[in-house]
């Protein structure tokens, strides 16, 4: 069974969090930083939430770039080396036949690790003896990375390096000591907390800007395999323009505080996404949350929001009805727009939600929300 280390920085003091303020929303100020952060400037993985106490799209993940145990299923070597990766509808590369995920083991020199998504194609190339496990947009298994890859020796039971894309990578915390080296001819930032024998992360900057590598679970291990980690590192390859796939985008608009509600998107197609509501503030509301069937899509063209032309001829309807928002747990509903706009090409677009905050019948009010999202 795979597992994951949650090791919170109140107890340890040797786990990444957020800094800066860039990007977060009023929720995440609120709770505060996380540990391991995936600290957002433009978008945070799905399924989060901004309650304190909670796993929050804003409010950063706590979950620990150097854990001490967490193998996070890498001892489950796949043996099968052919499995390659191959394509969902977004174009996220899969396989294993697990869905986010694809996997392989480098049996020989040279075998290059790749995983593509929405803000580049990443890849490294490792040599005999190792293995690693690719993963798209969002998986749950990332650390702090959007998607990328995960790495380690073939004969390690527990630990790996996770190297992937983030928006943005902000540290603090006691005893960090950060130094600058130059990895994959690119300037990265070394992190290293407590003095212990293996760094904690890697934070590339320049053409490599938004790729960290972190560390985890690697003590056992890493005596002996710490120099080969290094020049895996250095065949890293970060190319921005190969896109592919779909993402939400963070931004305050998706965010309304005056009834504690944060919106966002799943399983975003050119077709059809799911709607997600997250309550992060359970006083602001004055009445009962809920959204309708209506919506409208817009396009970012030329420096401003249009509205999307539909493909519908003819008159066109919504239903009028209303669907409670739960107030303790994400509530979320599948959204197909083909029947009303065909299918999105590529760009960046956003989804339109009225939230009515529900008193007695003629009293309420209306809010707008708006949830980002590009595809490729």
């Amino acid at each position: 069974m795979k597992k994951r280390v949650i090791v919170w920085v109140l107890f340890l003091g040797l786990t990444l969090c957020a800094c800066a303020d860039g990007g977060k929303s009023d929720s995440q100020k609120e709770n505060g930083g996380g540990t391991g952060t995936r600290e957002n400037d433009a978008g945070f993985p799905a399924g989060n939430g901004t309650e304190a106490g909670k796993d929050g799209p804003e409010a950063g993940n706590t979950e620990s770039a150097g854990g001490a145990e967490d193998g996070n299923g890498l001892a489950e070597t796949l043996q099968d080396a052919g499995n390659g990766r191959g394509g969902d509808e977004d174009g996220a590369g899969t396989g294993a036949g697990e869905a986010g995920t694809g996997s392989a083991g480098a049996e020989e020199a040279g075998t290059e690790a790749v995983q593509g998504g929405p803000f580049g194609k990443i890849s490294v190339t490792l040599p005999s003896g190792w293995k690693y496990e690719t993963f798209s947009m969002d998986s749950e298994e990332m650390l702090t990375c959007r998607y990328g890859i995960h790495f380690s020796p073939r004969d390690a039971e527990e630990g790996y390096i996770e190297i992937g894309y983030v928006e943005g990578f902000g540290v603090c915390g006691t005893g960090l000591e950060e130094t600058d080296a130059v990895i994959a001819g690119c300037p990265a930032s070394v992190g290293t907390y407590d003095g212990h024998g293996y760094w904690n992360f890697i934070s590339f900057r320049e053409q490599n800007e938004h790729v960290v590598a972190l560390s985890c679970g690697v003590e056992a291990w890493w005596d002996d395999y710490g120099s080969q980690v290094m020049e895996i590192l250095d065949t890293l390859s970060y190319e921005p323009d190969v896109k592919e796939g779909s993402s939400y985008i963070f931004q305050k608009e998706s965010e309304r505080s005056e009834i504690g509600l944060y919106f966002y998107l799943e399983n975003i197609s050119a077709q059809k996404a799911t709607l997600c509501y997250r309550i992060f503030d359970q006083d602001a509301r004055t009445g009962e949350l809920s959204d309708g069937d209506s919506f409208a899509l817009e396009q970012f063209r030329e420096g401003k929001w249009e509205e999307v032309p539909v493909a519908v001829e003819g008159d066109y309807g919504f239903h009028d009805i209303a669907y409670v928002i739960s107030g303790e747990e994400v509530t979320k509903r599948e959204l197909d727009w083909k029947w009303l706009y065909g299918e999105l090409p590529p760009g960046q677009y956003r989804i339109r939600k009225e939230i009515m905050d529900f008193r007695k019948t003629g009293d309420f009010d209306l809010y707008t929300v708006y949830a980002q999202f590009i595809l490729n």
